[in-house]
């Protein structure tokens, strides 16, 4: 994960981040797997998730949780999010840069 304080964040991804700013479906161009994030509403506190396809009919969800001030995810391990607000780039620490799907 790159260091936001010690300018070592060549992206220019940042940790904080509304989790609303980056809802919908993301797409890696490395071959990473497609990953959607949503809100479920159902929820009384309303947490987001985050969706991995790996392969057709297999999906699998996780909820985005923040410690410390770091966004993460724990499929088989955990992977930190940061966001790219300019370039809209999402970064997923195990799996690389991802980019918003075309609708």
């Amino acid at each position: 994960m790159y260091s936001e304080t010690t300018g070592t964040n060549p992206l220019g991804a940042k940790t904080e981040f509304a989790l609303e700013d980056i809802t919908g479906r993301w797409k890696s161009r490395e071959g990473a797997p497609d990953i959607r994030i949503y809100k479920k509403n159902e929820r009384k506190d309303g947490c987001f998730f985050m969706e991995f396809a790996f392969k057709a009919g297999e999906l699998f969800r996780c909820p985005v949780k923040k410690h410390q001030g770091i966004r993460y995810v724990n499929l088989y391990g955990v992977m930190n999010l940061s966001y790219n607000t300019d370039n809209d780039v999402l970064q997923l620490s195990a799996y690389g840069k991802y980019y918003r799907a075309e609708d």
